[in-house]
């Protein structure tokens, strides 16, 4: 998020099992909470893996609090519209997980979204 004008944007990186690049996305939110930025990010990227068809997922996401709150959270009991939203593609996909990193360990993402927040742009 850029603090100062409030705008936010998603971003996030594919790769295979060897951790070679497959592709990448941002998404510019605008105003948007830190909480759903995080949402969206994981949102944006259930959609993309689901589209290109990849079968055998694991998502590398560097927000604990965000990961906690999504396997804690019953997709029936969220007020949430986008945890609902992120319970419905995972529970279509049988061979999918979500998992915390280090955020050191997510730097090529974080390179995405601050380019999101430049060209207020989607990719």
């Amino acid at each position: 998020m850029q603090l100062d004008l409030g705008f936010a944007a998603a971003e996030g990186v594919v790769r295979d099992k060897k951790g070679l690049w497959i592709t990448g996305f941002h998404r510019f939110l605008g105003k948007c909470s830190a909480f759903n930025v995080e949402l969206w990010g994981i949102l944006e990227g259930l959609k993309l893996i689901q589209r290109l068809g990849y079968d055998h997922v694991i998502f590398h996401f560097d927000s604990l609090e965000i990961v906690k709150g999504i396997h804690e959270v019953s997709s029936n009991v969220s007020n949430s519209t986008l945890i609902r939203r992120i319970h419905r593609i995972m529970s279509q996909e049988n061979h999918w997980s979500l998992q915390y990193i280090p955020k050191e360990q997510n730097q090529i993402a974080d390179c995405l979204v601050k380019q999101a927040l430049i060209e207020k742009g989607n990719l």
